[in-house]
């Protein structure tokens, strides 16, 4: 099961005797306070993590002249907006 991933934006503690701080990225709040948490600007989602996705088929033939594919990761686009707020 995919499990969404949340940045804490503001200290808290949640069960079973857990805390994390502004910054963290977490995926084991409990279900019934997301969207509470979210609704008051506590945490705020980031969707479903990486880890939790299903892995992607292997190509079976690929062409000798075939390009290699370059993947940017999400993190540069993060970083990028981040680095953008602060200008």
């Amino acid at each position: 099961m995919a499990k969404n991933e949340y940045r804490v934006l503001q200290g808290i503690d949640y069960p079973p005797n857990k805390r994390a701080e502004a910054g963290q990225i977490v995926s084991d709040l409990p279900k019934d306070s997301i969207p509470w948490l979210l609704d008051s600007g506590v945490i705020e989602s980031l969707g479903v993590a990486k880890a939790s996705l299903p892995l992607k088929k292997s190509v079976d033939a690929v062409s000798k002249d075939a390009m290699p594919i370059v993947i940017i990761e999400d993190a540069v686009a993060t970083f990028e907006e981040e680095v953008a707020d602060e200008l």
